[in-house]
């Protein structure tokens, strides 16, 4: 009987708790998707409607692929019009089948201005699974008017840099592989680079 009041006891308390818990939680100090500018452009955007497109490619000293991520001009676009510099584009191949893609800015020395990069998100002791890529091929995936680029891997699957539409996947060896996984499939990704705000401009972060 004791037991069962000590139950009892127990069970008021920890749902006063939560009670206290859920009510201390203030909807309205908290801005959902629609009030937040950069949330609100990245779900309007359009399936396809990325515009970036790989060139430069090489294999860096790193043993990494590297390329600048161009954005496609319009025909009737001013090509000296630089409102959406290169993007640097890097792909890390490790033990056991990882891959890491990472997007940046090309670093700006006259603005000295860099995004902020979490610490230890790859332990140093990662380092050391890293496999050096060696060479890439080239192939035109579908009907493509630009050539992908292509990187073996290991146990028989190889990465695709893919360049218009661009799109990073990972397919069974050989022309016509069954894609495994995929990056910008959909043609959503999007980067919002850092800008200076012009007087009289009204967009938002």
């Amino acid at each position: 009987m004791k037991k069962s009041i000590h139950y009892l006891i127990y069970l008021t308390l920890f749902l006063s708790y939560l009670t206290i818990t859920t009510h201390s939680w203030k909807k309205e100090e908290f801005r959902n998707c629609n009030q937040t500018p950069f949330c609100k452009r990245a779900r309007s955007r359009q399936p396809h409607s990325c515009k970036l497109i790989p060139s430069d490619v090489i294999i860096n000293n790193n043993g990494d692929l590297v390329a600048k991520l161009k954005t496609k001009q319009n025909p009737d676009q001013d090509s000296s019009d630089n409102q959406y510099p290169d993007l640097i584009f890097s792909l890390s191949v490790y033990k056991d089948g990882i891959l890491r893609v990472k997007i940046d800015e090309e670093q700006d020395p006259v603005l000295k201005k860099q995004r902020f990069q979490v610490p230890d998100v790859v332990l140093d002791e990662f380092e050391s699974n890293k496999l050096w890529l060696q060479r890439f091929n080239k192939e035109v995936i579908n009907d493509d008017l630009l050539e992908s680029f292509v990187v073996y891997l290991s146990d028989g699957y190889e990465v695709v840099l893919r360049s218009d539409p661009f799109e990073v996947f990972v397919r069974e060896q050989g022309s016509g592989g069954t894609r495994i996984l995929s990056f910008n499939s959909h043609g959503l990704f999007d980067f919002e680079q850092l800008r200076a705000k012009n007087e009289g401009e009204d967009w938002e972060e």
